[in-house]
């Protein structure tokens, strides 16, 4: 049986990258394959995802300061991230440099999260699969996180050659293939998100139940927080008389959410992730992920556009249009006349998704199954 191992963002506090890393891990297993995710944790990830902020400026001083009365709830949410990753992941050995990671596979997949973003504190060439001298290379679902490698490099010559060292490319968003034809000249495949290659039913395996019971709730998940975006919530929460449960403690305290009348959940983990999207009257994100999950919970749900998404940034775009749910992207203009309660209408979804998620495992089975060329 080939041994493949998987590198990715699955060491990140954030239930985005933890649920796409358990997604790919249990999909090649599906497939046949001895897996095993390799333990790989850059230093730029272990500070993003720290307790404390370094003590290296005034303005991070500050945030540890207003940080402080929050410590022990922040280390409770980064305990439970690590008892998922223990629970449901086939760990290797920990590595926190690419030099040191053992070589013992026959094939490698980076991918899928914004692994190959070079401007993000936790980028590593490591994602790149620069220390990969044998196994052959399969690149699946990675994303540039809207951000063109050609635009945030003086060294385009080491990335174009570390594209063409792959076997296999395929990737998650539609500018991400435009810049990859610039980069290689080669047309690669637009394929979906891990998360979405397993169905409903293995999500609701792993949903815990909340120890706190909401009666009529709107669910706000936010990687961070943007005031004009958070007035807009507010207002729909008053329109409809329904408290808004929202995430991400730390920028919650740092930038004193509070003030709006949302209410953080008292612990974090991707189990809780999922029920909250699930039993949600309706989801609002800014998130990919949150977006997806709502979407296989066939929720009520609103995509906030903001920043990039007007721009370069099409992770979210690219998404709502291969799901036929363009309608659900909206900017945070509030209109008190419209229906944000409206049923979302998901007719289509099944035979998109479904039509989808065969393109997007025949790439991934060929890939795997097809000879190393090298």
């Amino acid at each position: 049986m080939k041994k493949i191992g998987i590198i990715t963002f699955h060491n990140s506090y954030n239930c985005g990258s933890m649920m796409e890393s358990y997604a790919i891990q249990t999909v090649i297993q599906r497939l046949g394959y001895e897996v095993e995710i390799i333990n790989f944790s850059s230093k730029g990830q272990q500070e993003i995802y720290s307790v404390r902020f370094k003590n290296n400026s005034i303005k991070n001083i500050l945030k540890n300061i207003i940080l402080l009365p929050h410590e022990k709830r922040i280390k409770n949410n980064n305990r439970q991230y690590e008892e998922f990753k223990n629970k449901y992941f086939n760990l290797s050995k920990e590595y926190h440099q690419s030099s040191e990671i053992i070589e013992k596979y026959d094939i490698v997949i980076a991918g899928s999260d914004q692994i190959w973003n070079i401007t993000i504190d936790d980028y590593d060439d490591a994602y790149f699969l620069n220390w990969v001298k044998k196994a052959k290379k399969i690149a699946y679902a990675p994303s540039f996180g809207a951000k063109k490698i050609q635009d945030n490099t003086d060294d385009v010559s080491k990335y174009i050659k570390l594209l063409n060292a792959f076997d296999a490319i395929s990737i998650r968003e539609n500018n991400g293939q435009k810049w990859i034809m610039d980069l290689i000249d080669k047309k690669v495949p637009v394929v979906l998100d891990p998360t979405l290659l397993l169905d409903l039913c293995d999500y609701e395996k792993i949903i815990c139940k909340y120890k706190k019971t909401f009666q009529k709730y709107i669910f706000f998940y936010a990687p961070t927080f943007d005031k004009e975006i958070c007035k807009f919530v507010q207002k729909i929460s008053n329109k409809y008389n329904m408290k808004v449960i929202t995430w991400s403690s730390k920028s919650f305290y740092l930038r004193r959410i509070k003030k709006y009348g949302f209410q953080i959940v008292d612990s974090e983990s991707p189990e809780i992730y999922l029920n909250l999207i699930k039993n949600a009257e309706l989801v609002i994100t800014t998130s990919f992920h949150g977006t997806i999950f709502s979407t296989i919970f066939r929720n009520r749900f609103i995509t906030v556009k903001n920043g990039n998404m007007y721009g370069s940034d099409d992770r979210v775009l690219t998404l709502l249009k291969q799901m036929k749910l363009e309608n659900r992207l909206m900017s945070f203009s509030f209109n008190n006349n419209y229906n944000y309660l409206e049923e979302v209408d998901y007719t289509d979804y099944e035979s998109v998704i479904s039509g989808l998620k065969e393109k997007s495992l025949t790439y991934l089975k060929n890939s795997l199954e097809e000879k190393n060329e090298k």
